[in-house]
């Protein structure tokens, strides 16, 4: 681990060991909050909801969450018909989007549910979706995190733990910074293996009360096993540990699958889930272009292209994969997918700039300066513009000299 990871390691070490000492405290009075006094009935729950709104506030305020008002209403739609009727009045559940790659999804105690644009990317229909939410939900309304962190919270060593791991992996440095105690339990180690058994098993039988085919979340896992496999290694979260998976899935086997689901109402929610995807399929593959995780990427590409087959920014993209990835006829794949783009769009500056890259790479400076310029005509006040320049510039002095 470098310096600025260790350090960063000690003073989470120190937010963490604070955390649990509050919340075991049996003295201190907590801060007026917005929670329900109805549902919090001793003193350790209202700490842990108050530690959830800082932790919640955190995510808001260092730009982690997904931004788009009509896919989170859909969102909430789907968990607000998941809900069961006997749920507490008082639990307010919301859905937010987190932009990430990773496989996750996970539940603080007072109603708010995260899931990862990586996880929502891999999802083909609403069933899928309303498997993984079922499941979050029931951790809300069990009240599945105040058991846990009561058998955890004299265990700091066991908490700290979990949290150096999201310092390990790449890409999650900015979640390490802004996920406390609370979302890291619930996150990477679930909450006990006894209570994720009951989510799974609740949050099946509450899908197949709102009419979703559960068969459609073994798809879901047998997908994300399959993307584990193409990884090479298992993501530190609970949604991307193949043996958690494996374990879900077998729990979801052991339940009777019901035979009055209307497949045809299936297919039409499924069509309407990929509509309110759509953006986010091609967001998240640029995030897991940046990990090279490209195989992913692609996947997500593709999908996004069955629903909008037209879409320059979607070949930019799969230009943008093989030109990183650089295997063997890479760039001949990849010139060919940024000339899509430019078909389709000739005023899209990025696969001129990408072009002019390859060609500059293979020492062909003449046609580099070609692209570079007409990047630079179609958008002049790019942020980049200065890198461009500078290309610009080595490519006039090969010809000068």
């Amino acid at each position: 681990m470098n310096m600025r990871l260790s350090k960063l390691f000690l003073h989470l070490s120190g937010l963490l060991l604070l955390a649990v000492a509050t919340a075991c405290s049996t003295h201190s009075k907590p801060e007026i909050s917005l929670v329900p006094d109805v549902l919090l009935a001793t003193e350790d729950e209202q700490m842990l909801w108050q530690k959830s709104e800082q932790e919640q506030r955190a995510f808001e305020s260092n730009g982690l969450i997904y931004t788009d008002k009509e896919l989170e209403d859909y969102l909430n739609q789907v968990v607000a018909n998941l809900k069961p009727e006997d749920a507490p009045a008082d639990l307010v559940i919301r859905v937010k989007v987190i932009k990430n790659p990773y496989l996750n999804a996970f539940a603080y105690p007072n109603g708010m549910i995260y899931i990862h644009s990586g996880l929502l990317a891999r999802m083909d229909n609403e069933a899928q979706l309303a498997a993984v939410l079922a499941h979050e939900l029931t951790h809300c309304i069990r009240r599945h995190a105040l058991q846990a962190f009561r058998k955890y919270r004299n265990q700091p060593a066991f908490l700290i733990a979990i949290q150096q791991t999201l310092l390990k992996s790449k890409g999650l440095q900015a979640l390490a910074h802004s996920m406390g105690v609370t979302g890291a339990m619930a996150a990477i180690s679930g909450y006990a293996r006894e209570l994720e058994a009951e989510a799974d098993l609740v949050g099946y039988e509450w899908a197949v009360q709102a009419g979703y085919n559960p068969k459609e979340a073994l798809s879901l896992f047998d997908q994300m096993l399959s993307d584990i496999a193409q990884v090479g290694h298992e993501e530190p979260f609970f949604f991307g540990s193949h043996p958690k998976i494996r374990q879900r899935a077998e729990n979801l086997q052991k339940s009777p699958m019901p035979a009055n689901i209307d497949i045809r109402a299936t297919h039409k929610r499924s069509e309407l889930f990929l509509a309110k995807l759509d953006t986010l399929l091609l967001d998240n593959a640029r995030l897991d272009i940046r990990l090279g995780r490209f195989q992913i990427a692609r996947g997500g590409v593709d999908k996004y292209l069955r629903i909008k087959p037209d879409d320059t920014r979607a070949y930019f993209l799969l230009g943008e994969i093989h030109r990183q990835r650089g295997h063997n006829n890479d760039a001949k794949k990849a010139l060919s997918y940024y000339s899509r783009a430019i078909t389709l769009d000739p005023s899209y500056a990025a696969p001129h700039k990408a072009i002019g890259l390859i060609h500059y790479k293979k020492g062909q400076r003449a046609l580099a300066k070609k692209f570079f310029e007409s990047c630079l005509q179609l958008s002049p006040d790019s942020s980049d513009q200065a890198y461009i320049r500078g290309y610009l510039k080595q490519c006039t002095l090969s010809e000068e000299g």
